[in-house]
């Protein structure tokens, strides 16, 4: 399984074929996904092939953006499906890391260590001290794709209402970001309490 060579044709991919208007899912986003799974893989002493699978998966599932907005993860899989065999992967891995990616679908539904890996890898930053940057990329991504609204009291809202509801499935991902995120929804509360 040639990870470095993946990574190389998933650059190409995501470099040269997205939208530039794609300021949340792209290149940057797919690598500290790759990062921030790395970590969780560290954390949960995941065992080395279900870790291989959960990187390729990682580096995999926004390749789909460059074809469709709506429902990428599915064109994430397609794509995983012709590049992996070249780069090592047999049928039944190939299977495991297409399941993988469809798990960071929202809602996100993991069902096993890895799926939950992937997903917690997907949304580590909202547990970060970046999390308002990398929060208005997306706003911006979906003003210039999506016809969003540039209200930012609306933003704040549904920021607000995503973290609220949102839950890491880890134990590692818990204890690394579970504060911080709680303290990001503290922020957004006080933004919104002073825009009302």
């Amino acid at each position: 399984m040639q990870l470095e060579k993946l990574k190389i044709a998933v650059g190409k991919i995501i470099g040269s074929e997205r939208d530039d208007r794609h300021f949340y899912h792209n290149l940057d986003h797919t690598l500290d996904v790759l990062a921030a799974a790395e970590r969780l893989i560290s954390h949960t002493k995941t065992e080395p092939e279900t870790a291989m699978l959960i990187r390729a998966a990682a580096l995999l599932h926004e390749t789909g953006i460059t074809v469709s907005p709506k429902s990428h993860e599915d064109a994430s899989v397609e794509i995983a499906k012709e590049l992996l065999p070249d780069h090592g992967f047999n049928q039944m891995q190939i299977l495991r890391i297409s399941e993988l990616i469809l798990t960071t679908r929202m809602p996100q539904k993991p069902y096993d260590l890895a799926s939950k890996i992937i997903c917690d890898a997907d949304l580590d930053y909202l547990g970060r001290t970046d999390y308002f940057i990398i929060s208005h990329k997306l706003r911006l991504e979906w003003i210039l794709l999506n016809g969003f609204t540039d209200d930012l009291t609306e933003w704040y809202q549904i920021q607000h209402d995503f973290l609220e509801n949102h839950q890491y499935f880890t134990l590692a991902a818990n204890n690394l970001r579970k504060k911080r995120k709680q303290h990001n929804l503290y922020l957004i509360k006080k933004l919104l309490h002073s825009s009302s």
